[in-house]
């Protein structure tokens, strides 16, 4: 018979179930290793240990050996895991494999293997230091072996003694909206730092963050670490460590940046919480950073802002009801001139796509003029920028690019044909236009014109105060943030469920999983499921 302890161990994978391994001796939440399951090697994460499984014993494999040489993933790693299995509807091991892809993994084993190689030549240097040497020789001994200790302190930093706890609760998240949200930026990561706690930044986009991180730089020397796809796994793993072990850094990231082990976490900064781009709609799971970064700040009971200058719906919701703290940062932004293109067309107001006012506001700009076009043919655009705008610097944009762009230093900024902003279909239309006009307006230095068909349009003719009817809207016909949406995917069969935010939500993303696990399993693996669950509000 065998003697050990069970264990319960977290595999990269889609399993419906949590493997038991039998390990030597009990083993901490958080403890990495390797295990065999259907005859290939894995590196796991024990997540439960000392009780007993509910099979067979003699058929529960023994582990291969514990990996010591790796970090351990932290308890609050593991709660914010569950917490996105649970909620998004997949399992805990594609949660997993998106915080611990293999390439990471793969980095972390290489650098306990330079560990290993270093420890041997320390070994190797102190026998020789121990035997009779000449005193050149014993100096270059020394030497060496003073540069590769300091490399294995490098590399073993120890947590020092401001380790942070998590409150008990953590305060309430601060919706910050309005104008230029830097200086309160500024201020609360001043704070956190200065008491030796870690900031962490997140942005939709790489791009959306750089003029961000360059404040941060510049603010704080020294402490700033940009976490996105195009850093080597090296640096990621660096930074990771030293957000693991040490205190008073800032992490600026995009969405894969919500899986670093975090630890002394005091505040976290959802720049332009609103964006669309802060979805993850693939691969498991599919969760809304925005939301997870809420939860984040729970798990570790620190402060959350979320800043934006039009904010979503639900997290505007969330301030009516009362679970966030609305706080206006009292810059105003430009003001928006509207301009009517059918009623400048009737009495020939418009060349082609711009109206006449367009061109002579930009004409008179004293700068460079950004065209943000919906419909128009960027040919025909910069055509009549050159015969009207002679020796004026012109950029034609899409929404997608201006979204994307630093733009700060023009004079003026258009919007060709605001129409195309919200299409008829689609409930989130008015809110996601408002939300692009106040991205455009927030970077404007100068004048803001904004050309639409539709001039009496409530986006436009009561700009400031749509939120309110929006939200009554919404309550009327029963959509978010009142109801949750879970769409659906049944390989190829698609469907859309409406669900009130109580019991029967929780019951029915049950109700899912079963499904999706029974027509997987009678397709044979063929059939793709695809379960995504709407914003939390």
């Amino acid at each position: 018979m065998h003697e050990g302890a069970f264990i319960q161990v977290v595999l990269p994978l889609r399993l419906e179930w949590i493997p038991w391994y039998r390990a030597p001796h009990p083993l901490e939440p958080g403890c990495r290793v390797s295990v065999v399951f259907a005859r290939r090697e894995y590196t796991g994460v024990v997540i439960g240990s000392g009780s007993s499984p509910e099979i067979d014993s003699s058929k529960i494999q023994d582990i291969i050996k514990v990996l010591d040489e790796l970090s351990p993933i932290s308890r609050e790693e593991l709660q914010f895991w569950t917490f996105l299995s649970d909620y998004y509807l997949c399992t805990i091991g594609e949660v997993y494999k998106a915080a611990y892809p293999a390439g990471k993994i793969l980095s972390e084993q290489k650098a306990a293997n330079i560990m290993d190689r270093l420890r041997q030549r320390l070994a190797v240097r102190e026998e020789a230091l121990s035997k009779k040497h000449k005193d050149s020789v014993r100096e270059r001994l020394e030497a060496e072996r003073n540069s590769i200790q300091a490399q294995i302190a490098a590399l073993t930093k120890i947590p020092g003694d401001a380790e942070r706890k998590a409150s008990l609760s953590a305060p309430k998240p601060l919706l910050l909206t309005g104008g230029d949200r830097t200086e309160e930026y500024l201020r609360l990561c001043r704070e956190s730092l200065g008491e030796g706690l870690n900031v962490f930044v997140l942005t939709p986009e790489i791009a959306a963050g750089e003029h961000l991180t360059a404040i941060f730089e510049e603010a704080f020397p020294g402490q700033v670490h940009s976490v996105n796809s195009h850093i080597t796994e090296a640096r990621r793993r660096k930074i990771a460590e030293d957000i693991r072990c040490f205190g008073g850094q800032l992490v600026v990231g995009s969405r894969s940046a919500i899986f670093l082990p975090f630890s002394r976490l005091g505040l976290i900064i959802v720049e332009n919480e609103q964006d669309i781009f802060f979805k993850q709609t693939d691969p498991a799971p599919r969760y809304n950073t925005r939301d997870a970064a809420v939860v984040l700040g729970r798990i570790h009971g620190a402060r959350v802002v979320l800043g934006t200058p039009s904010p979503s719906l639900e997290s505007y919701h969330n301030a009516v009801t009362g679970k966030y703290i609305l706080k206006h940062t009292g810059h105003p932004m430009p003001a928006m001139n509207i301009i009517d293109i059918a009623a400048e067309r009737r009495k020939n107001g418009m060349i082609g796509p711009l109206s006449r006012k367009l061109l002579d506001a930009a004409s008179r700009a004293g700068g460079p003029v950004a065209l943000v076009r919906g419909w128009e043919k960027p040919d025909e655009l910069l055509e009549i920028a050159a015969g009207h705008l002679e020796g004026v610097h012109t950029d034609i944009l899409t929404l997608q690019q201006a979204r994307l762009s630093d733009l700060r230093s023009y004079m003026l900024i258009a919007v060709l044909q605001a129409d195309a902003l919200f299409p008829e279909e689609g409930f989130r239309a008015d809110e996601r236009a408002v939300q692009a006009l106040s991205m455009l307006r927030e970077q404007c230095n100068g004048i803001f014109i904004v050309q639409t068909a539709k001039p009496n349009h409530p986006v436009f003719n009561n700009f400031d105060s749509i939120y309110p009817r929006l939200l009554e809207e919404r309550r009327e016909f029963g959509l978010p943030p009142f109801t949750r949406l879970i769409d659906t995917d049944f390989g190829g069969h698609k469907e859309r469920l409406t669900l009130k935010a109580d019991r029967s939500l929780v019951k029915k993303k049950q109700e899912l999983r079963e499904r999706a696990v029974a027509f997987e399993k009678k397709t044979g693996g063929r059939a793709r499921v695809t379960i995504d669950v709407d914003p939390i509000a």
